[in-house]
């Protein structure tokens, strides 16, 4: 039997150690942390449960294809319901509106809360998103890139000009809507990917589509439910996973990885490495020198994480929130132009005890908070932190009396997990960090490979997944050779 390494237990180390496992690997997994999940990690403090990193599922596809692949059932593991309203969002004139997937609702929504006028538009946006979303997924995100080529097919091209995938993603939903609420509600989805919506490109519209077409999803018990079920199920396949165990560096001999080398000193070999890390993290600490070490990949933004235990009830709060500030445009300008923390931050809260009442003590709330703000390049977030709290007490309308514990989680933090320059969504989504240009699962050495978010196809739960999927073809198709 082969043996596989696998350097990590996010989400995208663990889907990979249960295929790799099902496969029949040998299968070991080094995590250096206390709990697996990765940025899926869980808080629990004086009776309140938070998760700490993403709280919410799009995309159900490629989860359910990794249960399916793996002969078994979702319900069998996990719970997963859908929330509607997906989120209630507070705009800085003070309207609030509630999005949901459902058409119906969200036609009324638009009618009584910004202007019949712009249903049409609405309507057309969606049914848009919806034929570039069935059409990019199999063409440009379920795909091995060996080289450049394998980007421009003549199909390939010919999806390119046909959905204006290149073009711009904010002048793009101005051709739809004309309200500046709309165009905010419709486009601020890339900021998932730690990407300005001013920047990003038409294709990016898809994640629109995942939100407000096929709906926002949530596992009960919390998303941390997520890596542990893939935990159980690798272990059920025969894997092993270690906790509180570092790995140093991959060890390589004659351009081939045969394994690792723990913190301890001690050396595990294995025919196969999968490194579950952020990839520029991965050649600079892992791997012995390549010029991907030197490469000057452009980064995401980071993000300002507030767990705050309140004594005390929030009605007017739902499941999801989204706070947009009042000036979105200086928002936006100083936090990705400028490397600024926003003056007035645009955040997002969520309470999970609105669908797990569990997850506070009766009476109470567990509020999450994430601010954008710039990664480790930009100003130290560490000397803002009270006054963006303070915006954010103000606009949440909370009483600080109430305020049993504040948690503060910053880039710094998300750099200590290994997250390159600290930034908590991976490598930016630029064109030329995006399909075959972003770093490919095959490293320069034979038998080690990458998975995660800063690797194809890209950043977000759905992409991770999907990345072990083309990482487990590899490592099938060099067991076949």
């Amino acid at each position: 039997m082969k043996r596989a390494i696998v350097v990590g237990a996010g989400v995208g180390g663990l889907a990979t150690a249960c295929r790799l496992a099902h496969q029949g690997y040998e299968v070991v997994v080094f995590e250096a942390r206390h709990q697996v999940g990765g940025r899926l990690g869980e808080l629990r403090l004086n009776g309140y449960r938070f998760d700490m990193g993403p709280t919410l599922l799009m995309m159900l596809e490629p989860l359910e294809r990794l249960f399916r692949d793996l002969n078994r059932r979702i319900e069998d593991y996990l719970e997963i319901v859908l929330i509607d309203p997906s989120y209630r969002v507070y705009f800085g004139d003070g309207t609030v509106f509630d999005s949901t997937p459902c058409v119906a609702r969200m036609v009324r929504e638009i009618s009584q809360k910004i202007d019949p006028s712009e249903v049409p538009g609405y309507l057309s946006l969606m049914a848009d998103l919806s034929a570039m979303y069935h059409t990019v997924v199999p063409a440009f995100v379920r795909k091995q890139y060996y080289s450049l080529a394998d980007l421009f097919s003549p199909y390939q091209v010919s999806l390119l000009v046909r959905h204006r995938l290149l073009s711009n993603l904010w002048r793009g939903v101005k051709r739809y809507v004309r309200d500046p609420r709309l165009q905010m509600l419709f486009s601020f989805q890339t900021m998932y990917l730690g990407l300005s919506p001013q920047d990003a490109l038409w294709v990016y519209g898809v994640l629109t589509y995942m939100e407000s077409g096929e709906g926002v999803w949530y596992p009960r018990g919390g998303m941390h439910r997520l890596p542990t079920a893939l935990a159980q199920i690798a272990q059920e396949e025969g894997a092993q996973i270690h906790l509180n165990t570092p790995v140093r560096q991959v060890v390589v001999e004659q351009g081939r990885a045969v394994g690792v080398q723990l913190a301890s000193g001690e050396v595990v070999r294995a025919d196969v490495v999968v490194l579950n890390t952020d990839a520029p993290t991965a050649y600079q600490q892992l791997l012995p020198p390549t010029p991907l070490a030197k490469r000057s990949w452009r980064n995401s933004c980071s993000a300002l994480m507030f767990y705050i235990g309140y004594r005390g009830t929030l009605p007017h709060q739902l499941h999801h929130n989204v706070y947009f500030s009042q000036d979105f445009d200086q928002n936006l300008r100083e936090l990705f132009r400028e490397g600024r923390v926003p003056t007035d931050p645009s955040f997002y809260t969520c309470l999970s005890n609105r669908t797990d009442p569990d997850d506070a003590p009766e009476g109470c709330e567990n509020l999450y908070v994430l601010v954008p703000v710039p990664n480790l390049t930009g100003e130290d977030a560490r000397a803002n932190v009270e006054r963006v709290l303070n915006r954010v007490v103000e606009r949440v309308g909370l009483e600080r009396k109430r305020m049993e514990f504040v948690q503060t989680y910053t880039p710094h933090d998300w750099g200590a997990m290994g997250l390159w320059q600290g930034a908590a969504f991976g490598i930016a989504h630029n064109f030329f960090q995006s399909t075959a240009f972003r770093p490919s699962p095959k490293t320069p050495f034979e038998g080690c490979y990458l998975v995660g978010a800063s690797t194809q196809p890209g950043n977000g739960i759905p992409m991770v997944l999907i990345s072990a999927e083309l990482v487990a073809e590899r490592v099938g198709a060099l067991g076949r050779k």
